[in-house]
Order: structure tokens, then sequence, then C-alpha cells
């Protein structure tokens, strides 16, 4: 499974054990197993990652089974048949690289994340320190832009705790008005500095963070032994 780090369970109730200490981005589960059988495994493994891709593996073939695969949105096939499921498998993965965005105006918030899905990023919003903190632990977290003003801790506090979660991740603070000790209070903790009245710099910024991304996207290609996909990326860049 090139790309790919393999999680192996030999049961269904072994599946969901590991379901509920990893972020897994697929599964792929047979149907027969002695706890459990693998449309009820899908089922579970969906409440606990409901994005989750999932395959159903059989080793004959049944019309019934194929339709109640499809009704869990889930790939179906027989074992006989692997040469489909391989060339399924081959499918390129888009991953999705999310951007927390956390600010107490709602209208700021969606008039934001408007522009930055447009750029090929996944937004997730919060209105609170407290709230993006409960997101940030549910999810793989590229990188945050937080405004300094929020009823329950600001934006200093809610970077400095998300940095504790995702001790990589990139961070923006966004202020309403210029202040050169809140510059320097953010550049303390490595997080850039905006403000919202000057917001050329903030897209420049994100411009460079989505260039950052195609670069890593271009170098796991080589490395994972894709260099059409790696090549596809880098034409693109050039041709931006």
């Amino acid at each position: 499974l090139k790309g790919f780090e393999p999680l192996p369970a030999t049961s269904g109730r072994e599946a969901l054990e590991i379901a509920r200490g990893h972020e897994i981005y697929a599964a792929v589960v047979d149907l027969k197993m002695p706890d459990m059988d693998g449309l009820e495994t899908i089922t579970r493994l969906k409440e606990i990652h409901p994005a989750i891709k999932t395959v159903l593996l059989t080793g004959f073939g049944d019309e019934k089974i194929r339709e109640a695969a499809k009704a869990l949105d889930t790939a179906y096939f027989e074992k006989d048949d692997m040469g489909s499921f391989w060339d399924f498998i081959k499918l390129p993965v888009k991953k999705k690289f999310n951007i927390l965005l956390v600010d107490d105006e709602k209208k700021f918030l969606d008039t934001v994340s408007s522009r930055i899905r447009l750029k090929g990023l996944e937004p997730l919003l919060a209105t609170s320190g407290a709230e993006a903190l409960e997101i940030a632990r549910g999810h793989e977290i590229y990188a945050a832009v937080v405004d300094l003003k929020m009823p329950d801790m600001d934006g200093l506090e809610t970077i400095t705790r998300l940095k504790e979660i995702h001790p990589s991740i990139k961070t923006v603070l966004l202020t309403g008005f210029g202040d050169e000790k809140i510059r320097e209070a953010a550049e303390a903790i490595a997080s850039d500095y905006f403000e919202k009245d000057r917001m050329g710099g903030f897209w420049t910024f994100i411009k460079k963070l989505q260039k950052t991304l195609e670069d890593s996207m271009a170098a796991a290609g080589m490395s994972d032994g894709d260099p059409e996909g790696a090549a596809k990326i880098s034409k693109k860049k050039k041709g931006n």
C-alpha cells in the first residue's frame, strides 16, 4: 500500500479499538469475521470517523450484499477479482489541509472561509478560543488564523494552547488595530501578525502557505514513488 500506513486488525472489535485511538483515512473490511460481520463493522467505524472511506471485501458475489454496501456508501469488491480492488487503491488521494479560523464575528469568518476554500484549503470555523481548542483536539490542523479579541480567551492565549496540542501548527494573529506590543507578543510565540484593515499582507501569507503545501505534496509524491503526481503538481505551480 504505497503512501499509506496499514493498521491490521483480525476482528471487528479490534478494528473499532484501533479506530478509537487513531485518525483513520480508509478501512478495508472482510465481510465474514467471527465477532461481527463487515457491514456492522463498517457501520460502527463510520460512527467513530464519519468521513472514513470504506471498502467491503467478500469471498463470493452477492447482489444483496453489494446493495447493502452501497447503502453504507462503501466500495465493494470480490476477493477473486482483486485487480479491480488494486485499481481502486491506486486512485489519487486528495489530502485536505485544515485551516482553523477563529473569530467571534461570524460575518468575517464566512468571508474569509469562502476565499480560503477557493484556494483549495479546508476551513474549520470556531467562534471562541474554547471551541477552537475542542476542534483542534479532534482534527489534524495545518494552520490557525486567530482573532486577538474574543469573549472567553484572547488570541494570544488561544494560539499558545493550540501549539500545545499541535506543536508544528502555523499560526496567524489578527487584530482590528496596530499595536507594537501585541506584534512583539505574537512574535514571541512564533506567530505571524496582521491587521484586519490591511488584509493584503494576510492573503500574501496564505498564498505562500499554499505554495509550501504544494512543495510538500510534490516531495511526498516523489518519495512515495509517484513521480507522475509530483510532476503534475510542479507543472501546475509553473503555470501559475
